[in-house]
């Protein structure tokens, strides 16, 4: 819904209309949420309740009208909420409505509104340095563990935000592949392409990331990611900016989403599809989560021979040893920032040795001009600075000065 935040006088759900159509129409509580938010929203704006809207429908069938002037509330609302939503919330308020109309037999003209369209974007597959980039520049350590995990676990962000310690099987801890045991009410009733979870493993690097979390904690119960569901959608896209304005990934294109925890579903359903001659479709389906409806897939004899699969086919090529990131370019960043907030320009400093032109080098040398001038990082990425250091950077302001008058 964008930076702005949907605040209502008026609660949907004190009516009975409301309340029987919302049980009915879906199982998911969080489209619930968003269905009763905008009908709420609706209600307050039109001055309508729903029984009235039921009825000026009924009379419009009596006289023969398909369109009444309740679609033309409708389409005032759904342009009022233009102005200050994105898209997709627009087309979600529309289809709230349609569907409250729906369940009580009421038809609503296909085209009695064209909305903008809510998504035509691509969602974007990072390739593995921008997986790394991301990962690097998450801002906590749970951050860093969703990111690090999310890489590895191809499931929906419904999963990451439910998953809790006891999912993980017994001895996790010691394991190299550890599986994560799924819920029944999170797996398929029955046969079909939709909404399914793969069978899930966790490597080395995310077992290593949860293990951190445990630690600091202190205690490993309950929810891992214990937050909100927005901050599962805003957390990835701040990582995002925070990468793209270090120039460590590029922005994506406009027919690009921005990468989001689906991009990193896809990424790792690219890995498996990379290796699709080598392993039995079967393997396939069970680890992108394709047309599971037998409970065997569940079996003990399955989920080992699936880790065997997990752990000699795909493991290795999510975190392929060739393809790195550049940590010295990431550090390099990292002295830039160092000096900055001490007031030194770090391009300048590396201007006056134009013959280091290699990264290693140029780090070398802002490293020592860091610990040259005595400043040291705080734990929380800040920077410590004495009456000594004060000055030092005075001394050293100066000489850069010099510097710059010269021909």
């Amino acid at each position: 819904m964008g930076k702005n935040k949907i605040f209502c006088s008026v609660d949907a759900m004190q009516y009975p209309e409301v309340e029987e159509w919302l049980n009915a129409v879906t199982d998911k509580k969080s489209t619930r949420q968003g269905y009763a938010r905008y009908m709420s929203l609706f209600l307050e704006f039109s001055k309508l309740t729903p029984n009235l809207m039921l009825e000026i429908k009924r009379q419009g069938v009596k006289e023969g009208n398909v369109k009444t002037e309740l679609e033309s509330k409708m389409v005032n609302f759904l342009r009022q909420l233009e102005d200050k939503y994105a898209p997709g919330t627009v087309v979600v308020a529309r289809m709230a409505l349609s569907s409250f109309l729906a369940f009580h037999g009421f038809q609503v003209p296909k085209k009695f509104i064209r909305l903008p369209i809510a998504s035509v974007k691509v969602i974007r597959v990072p390739e593995q340095n921008e997986v790394e980039a991301m990962i690097n520049y998450a801002g906590s350590l749970v951050a860093k563990s969703l990111l690090t995990v999310a890489a590895e676990v191809p499931c929906r962000p419904r999963v990451f935000m439910a998953v809790q310690w006891s999912w993980l099987e017994p001895g996790w801890e010691e394991k190299d592949i550890a599986h994560i045991q799924i819920p029944p009410s999170f797996r398929p009733k029955e046969p079909g392409p939709k909404k399914f979870e793969p069978m899930a493993y966790v490597g080395k690097r995310g077992i290593v990331a949860l293990k951190q979390i445990k630690a600091k904690r202190g205690e490993a119960s309950g929810r891992i990611f214990p937050y909100t569901p927005e901050w599962f959608q805003i957390t990835p896209t701040r990582i995002y900016w925070r990468a793209v304005a270090a120039k460590a990934i590029r922005a994506s294109r406009e027919d690009e989403q921005l990468i989001t925890l689906k991009s990193f579903r896809k990424y790792v359903f690219n890995v498996i599809d990379e290796i699709r001659g080598e392993i039995s479709p079967e393997w396939r389906n069970m680890l992108k989560g394709r047309d599971l409806g037998v409970e065997k897939y569940y079996s003990k004899a399955y989920i080992e021979k699936l880790r065997e699969v997990y752990r000699s086919k795909i493991y290795p090529l999510i975190w392929k040893q060739e393809v790195t990131v550049d940590e010295k370019k990431l550090q390099l960043d990292m002295a830039r920032k160092v000096l900055a907030m001490a007031g030194i320009d770090a391009d300048q400093v590396l201007r006056s040795m134009p013959h280091i032109v290699d990264i290693g080098e140029q780090l070398k040398l802002l490293d020592e001009q860091i610990k040259t001038l005595g400043l040291r990082h705080r734990p929380d990425g800040g920077m410590a600075i004495t009456a000594a250091d004060k000055e030092a950077l005075i001394g050293f302001a100066r000489f850069l000065k010099r510097f710059a008058a010269l021909p």
